[in-house]
């Protein structure tokens, strides 16, 4: 009899998880939903207390829950722009604390002469403003914040309750005050906890596809990368030992090229080792400046590799706004610096790289005066050739399908500092520039943008962790 394999279950969200810090672009789409319920709550505090005159006893009460209310709804627009992302828990606390203070002010002010629970602006002000955390904050949070409020609320209509004029259970009342502000808290975290899952899930499943059509092609990747180094370094070594071969004899000049076939061999895998994704990303855009019949200096300063430490939400990230920097009507082809410095260890393959070539820039040792070791240099050159490419093969695709290691703290911080002279008004930056630093915020740590006309400075910081051992 066989045992059913168990199906594999899919990994949990973190608790911490946020539509915001997932999807940053989805984020955007969802910050119209902070002012318009600013809107909405500000304009019904003022109809509301309008329409109650008669049950206000203390005015100047009244006026400033009403303002307390307004700034509430304005600290909730400021808190959910899109370049000043994320979205803290910090701003979440400071926003229902100032709902609550509105409430507490709004019930003073008809202390014993409010008619009825259901028409108070304050609770349903606050319940709208929980709601309107919903793409910004955890699940759980938006829960513990309604919860918390509601008991606040809750408290205050059953102090309220023997002056009210319907006689019914206080507890009737705390039910109906509660549920004004519990009922979108709910919504809201329902709507955050089920947003996140699905990202979540469309995530995992995206990476499990990516790592089967990669470990398909694997073989194939490597062949190809072999045959691609082989054709272009085999144009002068193979023909040259061909030769050499076909003469039987050696002479002075055959030495003299084994060096330099040597030399070059060389250098051209030391060029490509120390080749990142940065490096191609910004030959890339000079290719398409060029183009366009400028004449562009990108400068990169990585002199340890370090952007090979990025993870793809970073690459991507940085590679999104380099390019809009250099599409950007105003920009000064000349003037874009992009470098990376850091404290701590560099990415590991530097070490590796190290090893393996030598340090960086060092001329290669010369082989001895003697016929015969200048030739089986440049044929270990070959050689080293295709086990390099094939061994670079296979650890990138390694990378690409290996499990996540288990991190036991921080190890370093790798610091990109990206300048561009763009010719253009600050608001016109500002609009531009928007989209891309909530991005920037959502998978860096840090992030701090300088602009003294026409110089834009943006620094940012990336957290990397060691790995002891497999999850």
């Amino acid at each position: 009899m066989t045992r059913a394999t168990p199906t594999p279950r899919r990994p949990r969200a973190p608790a911490s998880a946020s539509q915001q810090r997932l999807d940053p672009i989805g984020g955007l789409a969802a910050w119209p939903l902070a002012p318009v319920v600013a809107l909405i709550v500000v304009t019904y505090a003022i109809v509301a207390t309008i329409s109650r005159m008669h049950e206000i006893q203390i005015t100047e009460l009244a006026a400033a829950s009403v303002a307390v209310l307004m700034i509430a709804a304005a600290v909730l627009v400021w808190a959910a722009r899109p370049d000043l992302a994320p979205f803290t828990r910090t701003r979440a606390v400071v926003i229902v604390a100032l709902g609550l203070a509105a409430h507490l002010l709004a019930a003073a002010s008809t202390w014993q002469f409010n008619g009825m629970i259901q028409d108070d602006f304050a609770p349903i002000g606050l319940g709208l403003l929980l709601l309107a955390l919903a793409p910004f904050r955890p699940w759980k949070e938006i829960l513990t914040l309604g919860v918390s409020a509601a008991v606040v609320v809750g408290v205050t209509a059953l102090a309220q309750s023997p002056f009210l004029g319907i006689q019914t259970p206080p507890f009737l009342f705390a039910i109906i005050a509660m549920t004004q502000v519990l009922a979108p808290a709910l919504a809201s975290a329902a709507y955050s906890r089920q947003v996140v899952n699905s990202i979540h899930r469309w995530q995992t499943d995206a990476r499990r596809a990516i790592r089967a059509r990669t470990e398909e092609s694997r073989g194939l990747l490597a062949t190809e990368v072999v045959d691609q180094r082989l054709k272009n370094l085999g144009a002068d070594v193979l023909p040259f030992l061909a030769d050499v071969l076909e003469r039987e004899t050696l002479t002075a000049a055959d030495i003299k090229r084994a060096r330099s076939l040597a030399f070059q061999v060389r250098r051209v895998l030391v060029a490509e080792v120390d080749h990142t994704w940065l490096d191609d990303l910004i030959d890339r855009e000079r290719l398409k400046l060029t183009e366009r019949g400028l004449n562009p200096l990108c400068v990169i300063a990585d002199p340890e590799r370090r952007a090979t430490g990025f993870d793809s939400d970073q690459r991507a990230a940085v590679g999104a706004l380099i390019v809009a920097l250099c599409r950007l009507k105003g920009f000064d082809p000349t003037s874009l610096v992009v470098q990376i410095d850091g404290s701590g260890e560099a990415p590991a393959d530097t070490d590796q790289i190290t090893q393996a070539f030598g340090h960086r820039g060092a001329r290669p040792t010369p082989a001895a005066d003697t016929t015969t070791i200048a030739i089986v240099t440049a044929a270990e050159e070959q050689a080293a050739t295709q086990a390099k490419a094939q061994a670079r093969a296979q650890a990138q695709v390694h990378a690409a399908t290996a499990p996540r290691p288990r991190t036991t703290g921080l190890s370093a911080i790798d610091t990109i500092t990206i300048q561009a002279g763009i010719s253009l008004p600050p608001f016109h930056r500002r609009r531009a520039l928007r989209p891309y630093l909530s991005v920037l915020r959502a998978v860096f740590t840090r992030v701090r943008v300088t602009s003294r006309h026409p110089l834009l400075t943006l620094e940012f910081d990336a957290e990397r962790t060691t790995t002891k051992g497999i999850k």
